[in-house]
């Protein structure tokens, strides 16, 4: 394939909204943001069987260059997303760059799938520098390959007024999808404990229940009702943001550890909530200064009742090193993060 061709590039995707999906939510803001020859290429059913159909749309629309994001919702536990990233380099009809938003979580199929596709790839893109340096230390991953890192940015905008510490009614919150492994357990159990010393505390969780959850979120509705948290699912970004910069303490206690990657955190950090969340081996040291630690056990019922005393001036500290975190190692904003896109396939290809 020539250099030379108008370029074309096509952003694949297995989720898009209204789709319950992180990595379908960050897809639609990068394609706000995208340059004239960007086309977005969503695809739900990834079956083997739908491979056909899929490479006929693709090579009907002609691109240069797909990125793909990767995972999403949609894609489940197919292999059709890697398959197409070996059709491209076998028949020379286009590029493929791998957009890979995790890698360590994943399986040991997905990932030994992404390590033999990595090979196929003319670059891939890493949403943290752990993640990538955890791929490539992957026996099978291309050491070959380019890689680059572009930080996320959080799905929620940032709300227009917010109130001081001491002014939000909202004392402690969870955000995020409503499904198992995102510290929602330990949340629960942690609040529980809580009740008892801070009976008339106003505690929320806010967030979504993804496709093939329901039965998890039945449970939480239940634990909700059972412990007087306020369960608010379904509202839009902007009101997300208003919730958000309404509420003191934001709860994470992901098990694995805070990352560059947890987009609830950002959401948080520039609503002016102080988070309290664990600190893990991927957590960057600049945003160490930004949060407070916590272990998700019932220790942390001290630790968020030491919080919710904070005046407005000492909750200042930390929202100032939230907005550093934010402002001095994340992009400008979306069209930062499209243009670093566009930087990282240009030179990939020349």
């Amino acid at each position: 394939m020539s250099n030379t061709t108008e370029q074309r590039i096509l952003i694949v995707s297995g989720a898009y909204p209204p789709d319950i999906c992180g990595v379908g939510d960050y897809t639609a803001r990068l394609m706000e943001a995208a340059q004239s020859n960007w086309q977005l290429f969503v695809e739900r059913d990834w079956s083997l069987s739908a491979l056909p159909r899929i490479v006929w749309r693709l090579f009907a629309l002609k691109p240069t260059d797909i990125v793909i994001q990767y995972p999403t919702q949609g894609y489940g536990w197919s292999l059709v997303p890697h398959i197409l990233i070996m059709i491209g380099w076998i028949t020379r009809r286009y590029r493929s760059v791998l957009a890979l938003h995790e890698f360590t979580s994943l399986s040991r199929k997905a990932q030994i799938a992404l390590a033999v596709a990595s090979h196929f790839s003319v670059s891939i893109i890493f949403t943290t520098e752990v993640e990538r340096d955890r791929a490539r230390a992957f026996k099978w991953f291309s050491s070959k390959v380019p890689t680059s890192v572009i930080g996320i940015l959080s799905n929620i905008p940032r709300a227009q007024s917010q109130p001081n510490f001491v002014g939000r009614s909202i004392d402690v919150a969870y955000f995020g999808h409503i499904r198992p492994n995102k510290g929602l357990e330990d949340f629960l159990d942690v609040i529980a404990v809580m009740r008892t010393a801070v009976p008339l505390a106003h505690i929320a969780i806010i967030g979504e229940i993804p496709k093939g959850y329901e039965a998890f979120g039945a449970m939480v509705a239940d634990r909700c009702a059972a412990i007087g948290v306020t369960l608010t699912l379904g509202l839009d970004d902007e009101a997300v943001a208003w919730q958000l910069a309404d509420t003191k303490i934001l709860y994470l206690p992901f098990r694995d550890g805070v990352s560059a990657r947890r987009g609830s955190v950002l959401a948080g950090l520039s609503n002016g909530a102080i988070v309290a969340t664990r600190i893990g081996e991927a957590t960057p040291t600049s945003l160490r200064p930004a949060v407070i630690a916590c272990d998700g056990t019932s220790e942390d019922v001290m630790i968020l009742r030491n919080a919710l005393a904070m005046s407005s001036d000492q909750a200042a500290i930390l929202q100032r090193e939230g907005h550093l975190y934010i402002t001095q190692t994340l992009p400008q904003d979306w069209v930062h993060v499209a243009a670093l896109y566009q930087e990282t396939i240009a030179k990939a290809i020349n």
